[in-house]
């Protein structure tokens, strides 16, 4: 074949080569008025890009993916972006197979109201990507203050849960996010403030469902049992690096466990709770910890079903010194003489969420926990 045949070979193959197509990007308000508008003007890899405001009213909450698989992205971050439920609906409905390639990132998610699942989001048989979200003053009667997870694989990176609740009649589970039908969740680095249940104040699994989270703040949450998580009904947790400072429950101020479940920590913190002990296992639940530091709760520590693992595989038992007032906005980073700190654990590395925040001082640091606690 001369070289002039050959260039004629590949441009003609070129000519019936279907090029991939770019990813399309819709912008909201400018190219579509709503939000929904915008994720229905967009293909699977499109994203669509919201401009700052507040976004509230028909088409803008209930926003539903239709199976769709697209990047929601609010580049001027959640301060400045906000979905206002306004008490009256959540802000998104997800039930159609989405996966994980499906992402909402930097959105402010408001006063979401629901009697009945997800007070903010519910994920049913769907699987997103929660980036740099706030959930904030989000409320359900029944499960699922904020996010209710219903067979999801859900993901959640850097995301901050404040002032949401889920309080009915003693059965209200997970103050923010309650997961069942073998859900399988992942939170990293995610901060949970504030929030309030009946069952598990932050999160709440149950059947058969797992959820995984690392390097995570529970800090002043509120329940009747698990003033941060609880875990039932044949399900597990894993809490690697996470910190529960000041939390509030009769029944584990930090874990409950029951149902024949099991919660697995490594390298955490159930510091300074009120009300009740540290942990609580009920009717077969299991709590194993390893390289845990739990000081200073109301009604005891290293008791009851953990009671015969404080000493072993690393565990302690001694004041974190949170930096406090000392870096107020680094209030549970950690003295450079924490026992907590990587150099000062005895081979643990870093127990708890954050690092060494603030500097050694020459006489007893008191810690963010206690100095609330002279005020109770």
């Amino acid at each position: 074949m001369t070289r002039t045949q050959t260039v004629v070979l590949m441009l003609t193959l070129l000519a019936f080569t279907v090029l991939p197509a770019s990813a399309l990007v819709v912008h909201v308000p400018d190219d579509e008025p709503t939000i929904q508008d915008g994720v229905n003007a967009a293909g699977k890899g499109d994203t669509v890009l919201v401009a700052a405001g507040t976004y509230s009213g028909e088409l803008n909450r209930d926003i539903d993916f239709g199976g769709t698989d697209v990047v929601l992205r609010a580049p001027s971050g959640p301060k400045l972006t906000i979905i206002d439920c306004l008490d009256s609906t959540r802000a998104f409905h997800l039930h159609s197979g989405e996966d994980t390639t499906s992402v909402i990132e930097g959105f402010t998610i408001f006063n979401g109201r629901r009697n009945d699942l997800g007070g903010g989001v519910l994920c049913d048989g769907a699987s997103m990507k929660f980036v740099d979200c706030i959930f904030e003053g989000n409320w359900c009667a029944d499960r699922g203050g904020a996010i209710a997870c219903l067979g999801s694989s859900s993901v959640f990176v850097g995301c901050e849960f404040f002032g949401n609740s889920c309080e009915y009649a003693l059965y209200g589970e997970g103050g923010v996010v309650y997961c069942t039908d073998g859900s399988s969740l992942a939170f990293r680095a995610c901060e949970f403030w504030s929030n309030s249940a009946d069952i598990g104040a932050a999160v709440a699994c149950t059947g058969a469902s797992s959820a995984v989270m690392r390097w995570c703040l529970f800090w002043e949450n509120a329940a009747d049992s698990g003033g941060a998580v609880a875990c039932r009904g044949s399900s597990t947790m894993i809490l690697e690096q996470c910190t529960m400072d000041a939390n509030i429950s009769v029944a584990g101020v930090g874990v409950f466990c029951d149902g024949g479940s099991l919660v697995e920590a490594s390298g955490s913190i159930i510091s300074f709770g009120s009300k009740g002990t540290a942990a609580r296992c009920y009717t077969g639940g299991e709590i194993v910890l390893s390289c845990c530091d739990v000081y200073g709760n109301e009604y005891g520590d290293w008791v009851g079903c953990i009671a015969d693992q404080h000493g072993v595989t690393g565990n302690f038992h001694a004041d974190p010194l949170y930096c406090g007032f000392a870096n107020i906005d680094r209030r549970h980073w950690l003295h450079a003489d924490s026992p907590c700190a990587a150099e000062n654990s005895g081979g643990c590395g870093l127990v708890g969420a954050f690092g060494v925040g603030c500097d050694s001082t020459p006489v007893k640091a008191i810690s963010w926990g206690r100095v609330k606690a002279l005020f109770r």
